[in-house]
């Protein structure tokens, strides 16, 4: 059987990995499958990058009340949490059967995160000393979080590339 190439192929890999699917499976397989797979593992990785961004540039703001900061952290946390369980990763992880180091990085160590950035905002409402350290260290662990996911991304990629 012959292989079929698309058009602008030409020997080059500038195709990306749904329009080669789409080719064999069929465009509404793919569709699918790969929008429930960024949903799950993709854009919870700019979610993380974006709230470290965005959580730093508020605490680098002169004169923000702690209590302003606490809603805020409070709020961000609560819809970021909603926002995991929106992707439905656990779900998308165990149809997949992935291993379980997976279920920790793209699982289990977001919403930990996410959980603590909650308290550190009620930690601020209450004005505890220890709030902003609270708030860095989960910060560094979104940043560790979202680096290690976005490395393990790309090492499954380029290996489905070469399969």
């Amino acid at each position: 059987m012959a292989r079929v190439l698309p058009a602008d192929w030409n020997g080059r890999r500038n195709l990306d990995w749904a329009s080669v699917c789409r080719r064999v499976a069929g465009p509404r397989v793919v569709a699918n499958h790969h929008a429930t797979g960024v949903r799950a593992f993709i854009s919870p990785n700019a979610v993380f990058f974006t709230t470290t961004l965005v959580v730093s540039a508020l605490l680098m703001i002169p004169n923000v009340p702690a209590k302003v900061i606490g809603s805020f952290l409070s709020l961000g946390s609560i819809a970021s949490l909603g926002y995991l369980v929106y992707t439905r990763a656990h779900q998308q992880w165990q149809d997949s059967k992935l291993p379980g180091l997976d279920w920790v990085w793209f699982i289990g160590l977001p919403t930990t995160a996410y959980l603590l950035l909650l308290f550190a905002g009620i930690a601020f409402l209450f004005q505890a000393v220890f709030s902003i350290h609270l708030v860095a260290g989960v910060l560094l662990l979104l940043l560790v979080i979202g680096i290690r996911n976005a490395w393990d991304l790309v090492i499954w990629i380029s290996r489905r590339e070469h399969k």
